[in-house]
């Protein structure tokens, strides 16, 4: 199962100190800054790089089918995607 990669929210950034205050609203100091990405993570960026398939004319079709009302969803098929996908990347 493929997500969209315009769906997904951006990893953890930085912020500059100057952006940054504490609660009384004062700058932070800035040897406190360090941002850390879960490794799980780091592998999703690394995936989106290599650039998935992607089939405009597959996605206007469902489109059409919502539009006209003749998709229907199959749970049973989600949910048996979605174990697959989280056994992939749990590696088992």
């Amino acid at each position: 199962m493929k997500i969209d990669p315009s769906t997904r929210a951006p990893l953890a950034q930085p912020t500059r100190n100057a952006e940054r205050t504490s609660q009384t609203g004062t700058a932070a100091p800035a040897d406190d800054l360090s941002v850390s990405i879960n490794p799980a993570a780091a592998e999703l960026g690394q995936a989106d790089s290599a650039g998935a398939p992607f089939d405009g004319e597959r996605v206007a079709a469902l489109r059409q089918a919502i539009a006209e009302g003749r998709f229907s969803v199959r749970a049973d098929a989600i949910a048996d995607k979605l174990i697959d996908s989280v056994k992939e990347l749990l590696g088992r």
